[in-house]
């Protein structure tokens, strides 16, 4: 009987669970946790005798108490983090310095709405039929933010599509923030019903929506039509013509503004503050899907290697020693991070809120990097398949014999052989738009004898080699060249393969700018630790330095690397060889070795004192 019984209240407590309130309090956590709080502090001045000071025996008692973990809802939040990061990786590639600049200014505002969002779900989100409906604009909210990605461009956009793009992102926000504006004032009205302070609340909702409000104004800003605005104008849009809408980039003086306002608020009341919330773990799980966009993005490249055996190098001793560098590289990136970042210790609250938007550049960088280890690995697998087609190219000429004319059809037989693989992969259908036009022109310089090749042939194979190799930096995932071409006169096309664009000093540009950004982020990356590092330790002794001193060096040292491209023959050197992943695979390596050693000699200096300490007080005592 007692067994049925048990049973049928465990079936109730299933069914009670499934259980969704129309609306819960946001207050549930912080007056569950001044209750805890209160209890937990009674019985520490009962334990100690009442010998401590009430400040001290709070903060030691939140060295004891545990926060609360993150809900299932805020890491499906983060999911749309990622596929927004993914996207905006994937669509906008960053070859020159406008595009990584409109890069950054994207993360600025995904990075800070995400911490906006999470800032409210880590302290009053409770879960109800109204925090999902709430929760479903803001999963909207990164839903626009997708939308925007394939055509962001805020510095200067001069087409009607992307600067539309720029009053959807602007609107987005408005929507964001008068969605958590919204949130705050529910909060308020049930701080009231708790007898709480409905100040603050007050505060936090009148900053989002007066962001909302500014948000809503900036989309009014007028857009440029295009130069032949004909179609607009006969579909009824009317626009005010522009060229440079720049009232788009006040977006981030209000972005600056809200974490102020919001932060300042969050450290003068106790009811809105961070304390006991797991801010901490939602910071620590942002950076492990920052890097798991790492590994995702490298396994692209291990793909584009392994299809690239058709035409390419394919896989080699150098090629597998680079992405298995790469990959470490990521791994080490983690254990930096989470080997030195306490768990279940109370920062205290300014501490805290500061550690928490610290890493912000942190998050930056790491982005940067990880997408800068593709690029680099990358390089090297492009550089090895540029040479491994040109030697199949000679080798073709080569088997033809010596009459010109076969030569001529055997390399561009292996030139149509490889078109048609990369278009086929699908991986570059973009760039080799024109895939049928290529190949009726290789057939047709095929079957035209060389020697009566006309001017206009001359530069119709120039344009087929520059496709050829715009669709092998696309095969890789390098951003290749727009709009460029062969302008070659009769004179310069005397020679055969000599066109007046070359689309490798292109590329070579592009990879100063991969090689600048990627040693800069991983610089920035690695002083982050250092101060990350001084932020997670409220009692650091000499080895706490120590170590913070290593991050330091390691992220001086790789800053110092972009000064290499000042020496023009050392950096192609380095550069056109397998080696810049390897030497900061190194680098890192022995690094992460010292820190682990300093690890251990700092914990054995600590047993050696605390065994000498508790002799001491052994002997006394007996005295």
């Amino acid at each position: 009987m007692a067994n049925g019984s048990s049973s049928q209240q465990q079936r109730l407590q299933q069914r009670e669970s499934q259980l969704l309130p129309w609306i819960a309090d946001p207050l549930t956590h912080v007056l569950h946790h001044e209750h805890e709080l209160t209890h937990a502090s009674h019985q520490y001045r009962v334990n100690e005798k009442g010998s401590s000071k009430d400040a001290e025996a709070e903060e030691a008692v939140y060295e004891e108490i545990e926060a609360g973990e993150a809900t299932s809802i805020e890491l499906f939040y983060d999911l749309f983090f990622v596929a927004n990061l993914t996207t905006i990786t994937s669509v906008h590639e960053m070859s020159d310095y406008d595009s990584l600049i409109s890069y950054i200014l994207f993360f600025i505002i995904l990075w800070f709405t995400w911490l906006q969002t999470s800032l409210y779900d880590i302290r009053f989100s409770v879960d109800s039929f109204y925090e999902r409906l709430v929760k479903s604009i803001h999963f909207a909210v990164m839903i626009g933010f997708a939308s925007v990605s394939t055509s962001w461009d805020p510095l200067g956009p001069t087409d009607y599509r992307t600067a539309s793009n720029l009053q959807t992102m602007s609107l987005t926000l408005m929507a964001s923030r008068f969605a958590l504006g919204i949130q705050y004032a529910v909060a308020m009205i049930y701080a009231k019903k708790n007898k709480k302070p409905v100040t603050p609340f007050a505060i936090h909702s009148l900053i989002m929506g007066a962001a909302g409000l500014i948000y809503m104004g900036v989309s009014e800003s007028p857009v440029p039509l295009l130069s032949d605005n004909t179609l607009y104008i006969s579909l009824g849009v009317k626009k005010e013509a522009t060229k440079y809408p720049r009232a788009y980039l006040s977006w981030y003086g209000v972005i600056f503004l809200e974490v102020v306002g919001v932060l300042i608020a969050s450290s003068k009341w106790k009811v809105v503050s961070f304390k006991r919330t797991h801010l901490v773990e939602r910071m620590g799980l942002l950076t492990l899907i920052i890097m798991g966009e790492g590994i995702i993005v490298m396994l692209k490249a291990v793909n584009a290697v392994e299809k690239s055996g058709f035409f390419g190098r394919g896989w080699s001793r150098s090629i597998f020693s680079v992405v298995a560098c790469a990959l470490l590289i990521i791994y080490m990136f983690y254990m930096f991070y989470f080997d030195y970042t306490p768990k279940n210790v109370h920062y205290g609250s300014i501490r805290q809120q500061i550690w928490a938007v610290m890493h912000f550049p942190f998050h930056l960088a790491l982005v940067l990097a990880v997408e800068g280890l593709r690029q680099v690995t990358t390089w090297w697998s492009f550089h090895q398949a540029v040479k491994a087609v040109m030697r199949a190219s000679d080798k073709a000429a080569l088997d033809a014999g010596s009459d010109a004319q076969d030569q001529s059809v055997a390399r561009l037989g292996l030139y149509k052989k490889i078109i048609d693989y990369i278009y086929k992969e699908g991986a570059s259908k973009e760039i080799l738009s024109g895939y049928t036009y290529l190949q009726d022109e290789l057939t047709n310089l095929q079957k035209t004898p060389r020697q009566d090749w006309t001017t206009d042939q001359f530069l119709k194979f120039s344009n087929v080699t520059v496709e050829m190799v715009k669709g092998c930096t696309e095969f890789y995932g390098i951003k290749a060249p727009e709009n460029q071409k062969p302008t070659n006169t009769t004179e310069t096309m005397e020679i055969l393969g000599a066109p007046d664009y070359n689309p490798f000093q292109d590329i070579d540009d592009l990879f100063d700018l991969v090689y600048q950004y990627f040693f800069s982020a991983l610089g920035v990356v690695f002083l982050m630790y250092g101060i990350l590092g001084l932020f997670v330790r409220r009692k650091k002794d000499m080895w706490d330095y120590i170590s913070v001193g290593i991050r330091f060096v390691v992220g001086i040292t790789f800053i110092g690397m972009v000064f290499l491209q000042y020496h023009t023959e050392l950096y192609n050197r380095f550069y056109t060889s397998p080696w810049p992943i390897p030497t900061v695979c190194i680098i890192i390596l022995v690094s992460l070795f010292i820190d682990k050693i300093v690890g251990v000699i700092a914990y054995k200096s600590l047993l050696s004192r605390s065994s000498t300490g508790s002799g001491q007080s052994l002997v006394h005592g007996r005295a």
